[in-house]
Formats: C-alpha cells, structure tokens, sequence
C-alpha cells in the first residue's frame, strides 16, 4: 500500500536524521524531515500527529536494533555475576553515550509500557545472563530490578553526585555503582 511505503519511508528517513545529528532531537524539524522524506509537512503531521511521536517511534526502533545487534565483551567473566556486571557496565556505557535516544526510549516505555518493549527485551537479556541460560522467575524479577535502579539512576545522573555522592559521568564511580547494585540483586 502507498501509504504504508510512505510511513515507512518517513520513519527511516528520520532515524538518519537522528543519527547524523548524534541524537540530538531539538536540531530536527518536521519540515526537514518532509524534505528529507520527499513529502509534505502535512503529510507527516497526518502520519505522527507529532514530531515527538515520530521520534518516540524512530527511537524506539533505534534501541531495538541496538539490543538485538548487542554482543557484549565477556572475555575474562568467570560467572554468571561478573558477566552481569559487565553486561550492566556496557548497557550504561551506551546509555552515557546516546544519551538523548536514550532518555527518549527509557521515558517511551515508562509511557507506553509494553510486554517486549526496550525495557523488558533489556530485563530479559540481564535474567539470561544471571541465570545462566535457565530462567526463572526469580530470574527475571532481579533482572527487573537491575533494570530498573540502571535506568532510574541514569535519568537521575546529574543530580546523583548532590544527593548521592556519584558522579555518573566519572565511568570509575559508575562501574563502583553498578557492582553494587547487581551483588545486592543478584
């Protein structure tokens, strides 16, 4: 259907804007998304109501692919924890540094919560790892909550060294803090 390519061209022509302007959403309009897309500004206003629901949808797929393409470094792990932690470590390290896309996915799925949405393919990812393959539902609730303090503590990051002695953009004093969070949960 002509509409369907067209939605989907849109969307992808939007996702490159959001990559060649490293993630930073203010710097992209609806208009140059429509010359981008080669349609009318009324025509993607009709599509996405919004440039934040545009967005939202071209962010999400961004994270989705992210995860799914994700094969972290477990060299040198030697169990289930310190793969975990590791595994934390990287997820944040990409949190830190998409950190617009990221704040955009993390508050879509607080939104719109999903049963696979970002969030929970994330959880999924962390009860495979601590459990080593077998996973339970204990499993999957300390996933949960690793997840969980992560995203919170990430979309906290600046007042985190105020109110808790954590300077998140100092990786030395976030790896200190995801050690701990994944030994109490896990």
């Amino acid at each position: 259907m002509k509409s369907d390519i067209s939605k989907e061209n849109i969307i992808q022509q939007t996702i490159c804007l959001i990559q060649e302007s490293d993630g930073i959403i203010e710097n992209i309009t609806i208009r140059k998304i429509a010359e981008r897309s080669n349609v009318g500004v009324g025509l993607v206003n009709h599509y996405f109501m919004s440039k934040e629901n545009l967005i939202e949808i071209c962010v999400q797929t961004i994270i989705s692919g992210v995860i799914g393409a994700f094969q972290p470094d477990l060299s040198g792990c030697q169990d289930f924890i310190e793969t975990t932690k590791t595994v934390a470590k990287q997820v944040m390290d990409f949190l830190m540094e998409n950190q617009q896309i990221s704040k955009v996915s993390i508050l879509g799925d607080l939104k719109q919560p999903k049963v696979m949405d970002n969030t929970m393919k994330t959880v999924m990812g962390f009860a495979t790892r601590l459990s080593g393959g077998q996973i339970t539902q204990e499993y999957k609730v300390k996933a949960f909550m690793i997840t969980a303090v992560l995203q919170e503590a990430f979309l906290r990051k600046d007042c985190l060294n105020e109110s808790l002695a954590i300077d998140f953009y100092d990786k030395e004093q976030r790896d200190v803090f995801i050690n701990d969070i994944v030994e109490r949960f896990a």
